[in-house]
């Protein structure tokens, strides 16, 4: 599989936010989500909790594993108990959170690929929808009349 390319990356993120009237966050939150979900169909398990960051300066991408404090582990995907959570991190707390690995992306198989482009899509959907109702949301009850040729 080729190389991610942040760099092309970034100009992509920026052609979809004009193309789709979206904020740039926005997009590059959706693709850093679809980053995390790929990395997972490649490396880790479903009930992993998986955060991803593009560094868009230096042109790297990097997951980090995290995991959720408790007093008693029932899931080890993504829990870990106060006195391991301590170890790694002395400040952590019960309910809190956990950074346990970090990871360079630079490559993904195809089905992550894949997986990546679904999430992307998906995403992009539900953040049009949402632009598109908090453009109308004020003119809920009223009547609205529209004005020239009805083709």
């Amino acid at each position: 599989m080729e190389d991610l390319n942040i760099k092309q990356l970034t100009l992509a993120v920026r052609t979809i936010a004009e193309e789709k009237n979206l904020p740039e966050e926005t997009v590059l939150s959706v693709i850093e989500q679809a980053i995390a979900a790929a990395w997972r169909r490649d490396n880790g398990t479903r009930d992993q909790l998986v955060r991803a960051s593009l560094n868009i300066n230096n042109g790297t991408a990097v997951v980090s594993v995290v995991k959720t404090v408790v007093e008693e582990v029932e899931n080890d995907a993504n829990q870990i108990d106060l006195e391991e959570a301590k170890e790694i991190d002395p400040a952590a707390e019960l309910g809190g959170e956990v950074v346990m690995e970090t990871h360079n992306v630079t490559t993904f198989g195809r089905v992550a690929a894949q997986t990546a482009k679904q999430v992307i899509l998906q995403r992009l959907r539900e953040a049009e929808r949402e632009v598109v109702l908090a453009e109308f949301e004020d003119k809920i009850g009223t009547v609205v009349i529209r004005y020239g040729s009805a083709s």
